[in-house]
């Protein structure tokens, strides 16, 4: 192992692995039940690496559900199931919703993914295959959120009979990557450079338990969106050995971008797979760039005031009534 994996993977000791995950498990059912969401949450086994995908299940409110097919949720990088927050509950009036924390993040089980952008991508979508198996899901309306978008879309192009609709919440990896993009100032340089020699998310492992204060004092707007318990549940989700944060950094450039990007790759989604972006107006993603996908008589495209790349909690009303709608009149 060179210095900078070690450092990439360090993490201040204050927990074990074990009291760590129990602990996630503790702020994830806090933010859950403050909200008033009842759910199953279960860990479902997939042949990979012998791993655990953890599931939220929310059953319908509804004894015959306004939509044909479950409504699964793909939360993004250095995320977890819980922070989907309101969505849950709304969307659970018109279907069954199961929220998945993604392989590699959250409570899922954390495997080696391969070193290879493509293979590693693609483990990550077979992982997502496996799963849907193992739930017997025919079909699955899937909402989805940044890099969980742009791995949606991964899995739509290869399993399009699997995706009755396609929503995707401000996606990360669509557009080309833009050196000009942002401000070539020294924190920017800094910032480049780390992310090319450590994992994103080294910073807040270093500062152990301190990480949720940290985030306190830089985001003081999530305990509005949520409660007092998202900054322990950030920190939980991100303080265990980074797998998938790895897999995030060889698919990316720069964090910003993805080595392959999906618009370059759409056509070859089936136009029978209807999608929806959702983008908040304030969004660092240039969603303008790829304007033209938005043309495709199978896309329709939303922009939503007052919200940033986090969407579904920046305007939830706003995002929530976009997914209803949009899936209520799905044919």
């Amino acid at each position: 192992m060179t210095t900078s994996e070690a450092v990439s993977s360090f993490r201040v000791p204050i927990f074990s692995s074990c009291s760590k995950l129990q602990k996630l498990a503790e702020s994830e059912n806090k933010i859950l039940t403050s909200l008033g969401i009842k759910y199953l949450s279960r860990l479902i086994k997939i042949p990979f690496q012998n791993s655990e995908i953890n599931t939220i299940t929310v059953e319908c409110e509804q004894s015959r559900p306004k939509v044909a097919y479950p409504i699964v949720l793909i939360h993004g990088f250095g995320a977890g199931s819980a922070l989907w927050g309101s969505a849950i509950k709304r969307f659970a009036q018109i279907q069954t919703v199961f929220a998945m924390d993604l392989l590699g993040f959250a409570r899922s089980s954390r495997p080696k993914f391969s070193e290879n952008h493509e293979e590693a991508e693609s483990e990550i979508v077979e992982s997502i295959e496996m799963w849907r198996n193992e739930m017997r899901l025919e079909k699955m309306n899937i909402v989805a959120h940044s890099f969980g978008g742009y791995l949606a879309t991964s899995y739509a192009i290869k399993y399009p009979s699997r995706v009755h609709n396609l929503i995707l919440a401000d996606p990360w990896g669509f557009t080309d990557k833009d050196p000009n993009r942002f401000p070539q100032t020294k924190t920017i340089r800094f910032i480049r450079w780390f992310v090319e020699t450590y994992n994103p998310l080294t910073i807040m492992r270093m500062f152990g338990s301190f990480g949720p204060n940290l985030m306190r004092r830089t985001r003081p707007d999530l305990k509005d969106k949520y409660s007092e318990n998202v900054y322990d549940y950030i920190y939980l989700c991100n303080s265990q050995r980074p797998s998938g944060e790895k897999a995030f950094k060889n698919i990316a450039t720069d964090l910003a971008w993805a080595k392959r990007p999906m618009a370059q790759r759409f056509h070859e989604l089936d136009t029978k797979v209807p999608v929806t972006f959702i983008h908040g107006v304030r969004s660092w993603i240039d969603y303008e760039s790829v304007s033209h996908l938005y043309d495709l008589e199978h896309v329709n495209q939303y922009v939503v005031e007052g919200a940033g790349h986090h969407v579904y909690a920046d305007n939830s009303d706003r995002f929530n009534d976009i997914v209803v709608n949009t899936l209520e009149n799905s044919k």
